[in-house]
């Protein structure tokens, strides 16, 4: 099972859980694995730890306008692609850790397209999400994104990506 879930009411992690991610990130087939850090999806705030491989394919998606988002890079590096509604990209955020230079937190207030990729080994990232979380009403898909069952390798998608789809 490439999710933890937590029960407590006082979470502390530290680089051990970093290492558990990784290690089940490894053996998952969608390469990435997450711990919630919330102890429901019907809790306000949705709270994730999540390792990121760089084989690994989240489609891009889009969540309802009353919703926000953001990421906290941990370690590593990635690239979110922000796309329009017809799969044109209209923005790349480069992210890494502080000590990267790069964008470290990023935050939509708004639903956009988006697509988060690993450009190193892993990505750790803190990703937290406006709740509850409904994954039907919450999470749409565009019919131009690849579906993520009969996606192999991100390569191809990241030329689909650079063409608009």
């Amino acid at each position: 099972m490439n999710v933890i879930k937590t029960k407590d009411n006082l979470v502390l992690q530290d680089k051990k859980i970093v290492e558990k991610l990784k290690f089940l990130a490894k053996k998952s087939p969608l390469k990435r694995s997450r711990i919630c850090l919330h102890k429901s999806l019907k809790d306000n705030t949705n709270e994730m730890i999540i390792a990121l491989m760089k084989d690994s394919y989240i489609p891009p998606h889009i969540h309802p306008n009353s919703k926000s988002e953001s990421y906290h890079l941990i370690e590593g590096k990635m690239k979110v692609f922000i796309f329009n509604k017809n799969g044109k990209i209209v923005k790349v955020i480069k992210m890494g850790d502080y000590k990267s230079g790069n964008i470290f937190y990023y935050r939509m207030n708004k639903g956009y397209y988006h697509m988060p990729v690993s450009v190193t080994h892993f990505c750790i990232y803190h990703e937290t999400y406006s709740g509850p979380f409904n994954k039907k009403k919450d999470v749409h898909f565009p019919k131009w994104a690849p579906d993520q069952k009969k996606f192999i390798g991100v390569k191809s998608l990241i030329s689909k990506v650079k063409k608009g789809f």
